[in-house]
């Protein structure tokens, strides 16, 4: 695996997370304009509910899938047959969780809008089982060309249908057709063939490792449960609408982000796992070299959030602001951990995240039922808070698992987050006397290329050996096109 080809793969992933960035803007921003926060509330419900019902329909067997030496057509097939099945079952189980929903917010829309987003759990098998073999065959392009492909199709379906007057309907129409294009194009791209097949003896060997997988991600998603559910019952469907608002800026890159580093990190800590120090030395580096990237991004993020939320969702969402500023800021405390997690899941133990998941949600909920009452900007402090916790907990608590030791790992992220952290506070000062005098747009465009002449040689300065490893990755972007090694 050559620097120059990890360079393309690594560009192909920002892009993708730029894309998706920009099609979710332009999408919000319209629909932002048209429908109430209220509305946005009512869908972050329902999609959190339906993304965990999603974890237990394909995501356990995609990561066994990944990890595991050898995997044949019929394997595939039986997991698809399995996952059809456990999607249907979710599916029933919409209905009558859609009319509790409906007795307890009191809004009679959520007994439809529940079983109908339920619909993308019918794609989400196919999808998440393409996705390991794309990652088998490490065809990253792939990954990121349908993800876009399925962003592109499903904002033009959600804004073609707001222009209609469909109203709530477009936002649940984004992500069910987003997760339907994305899985028919990956199976297209890869020339994909699998025939579901029962076959419980098939699943046999994949079904330890899977389900250690499926507890822990599903102790990782009841976290976006809780949160939505927690800040709807305690602070109302409108200030829910903030918080969806919030997400949609800064989760579309966080989630490329983690997904990037562990799809790419995946194969590298599997050669590495022979020797336990090995492996911790890796991910110590590896968390070091991501966070040189990821932290002025996060960072960054959180700065200019005051002046993107105006310009994405128009006025009257101004709550929205603080709680993206925290969102992002949790990105770049959570990164470690996201590293270390990979780590553990090459090396097979993928139950020692569990600990960290658990402790992170109870962190979450203890602080939003501790700040009900207060000003709604608390709530993207709690996501702080448990984003915090699992990164403590992971490092401190399973990084000696495969030889990492945390203050050496502490002392490297040290001098990163430091000139991120600056670099975030003189632009965020920039780009609020900028608007105030010019607007947020120009604010924008002169804070974000700010942020890079500002955080560069500050990265210098603080820590020369964060400086040298950027340089490194980024130089192979810049001398070769991302999509040089598509097949």
């Amino acid at each position: 695996m050559t620097i120059r080809r990890i360079g393309g793969w690594i560009g192909a992933g920002l892009a993708d997370a730029a894309g998706r960035l920009v099609i979710l803007s332009v999408t919000t921003a319209f629909l932002a304009r048209i429908l109430p926060p209220g509305d946005f509330g009512a869908t972050a419900l329902t999609l959190s509910i339906v993304t965990a019902f999603s974890m237990a329909v394909g995501t356990p067997y995609e990561e066994a899938l990944t990890q595991a030496k050898v995997v044949r057509r019929d394997d595939l097939g039986a997991v698809l047959a399995l996952s059809m099945v456990a999607a249907l079952g979710f599916l029933a189980l919409c209905v009558p969780v859609g009319f509790l929903l409906d007795h307890v917010y009191e809004r009679a829309d959520l007994r439809l809008l529940l079983p109908t987003t339920g619909l993308l759990l019918l794609a989400q098998g196919p999808m998440t089982l393409a996705t390991a073999v794309a990652r088998r065959r490490k065809a990253f392009y792939i990954i990121n060309a349908s993800s876009i492909l399925g962003h592109v199709i499903g904002a033009a379906i959600a804004i073609g249908l707001g222009l209609a007057g469909a109203g709530i309907w477009s936002l649940v129409a984004l992500r069910i057709v987003l997760v339907f294009a994305s899985a028919a194009s990956l199976f297209w791209m890869l020339g994909l063939k699998v025939r579901p097949v029962w076959s419980w003896g098939r699943l046999a060997r994949f079904n330890r490792f899977a389900g250690l997988v499926l507890a822990s991600r599903l102790v990782e998603n009841a976290t976006y449960v809780v949160y939505n559910t927690l800040t709807g019952a305690l602070f109302g469907l409108t200030v829910l609408g903030y918080l969806n608002i919030a997400m949609r800026l800064i989760e579309p890159v966080r989630g490329a982000i983690t997904a990037v580093t562990h799809n790419l990190c995946f194969p590298h800590f599997r050669g590495s796992a022979l020797s336990r120090e090995n492996v911790g030395e890796a991910a110590a580096e590896v968390a070091r070299e991501t966070s040189a990237l990821v932290a002025p991004t996060m960072m960054g993020l959180a700065a200019v959030s005051p002046l993107v939320v105006p310009l994405m969702a128009g006025p009257g969402w101004t709550t929205a602001e603080p709680i993206a500023a925290a969102l992002a800021a949790g990105g770049l405390l959570a990164l470690p951990s996201q590293v270390v997690q990979t780590a553990l899941s090459a090396s097979g133990r993928p139950q020692s995240v569990l600990l960290s998941y658990s402790v992170a949600l109870v962190i979450l909920a203890l602080t939003l039922v501790a700040t009900a009452g207060l000003h709604p900007a608390t709530i993207g402090l709690a996501r702080l808070a448990g984003d915090l916790s699992l990164t403590a907990t992971t490092v401190l608590i399973n990084g000696p698992l495969i030889g990492l030791s945390p203050w050496p790992l502490l002392r490297r992220l040290s001098g990163v987050w430091l000139s991120a952290a600056i670099m975030a506070v003189i632009v965020a000062w920039l780009g609020i006397t900028l608007a105030d005098a010019y607007g947020p747009l120009l604010a924008l465009i002169v804070a974000i290329p700010a942020g890079v002449l500002i955080y560069v040689p500050l990265l210098f300065l603080i820590s020369r050996a964060s400086f040298d490893s950027l340089v490194g990755r980024i130089r192979p972007l810049l001398s070769r096109a991302p999509v040089a090694g598509l097949r």
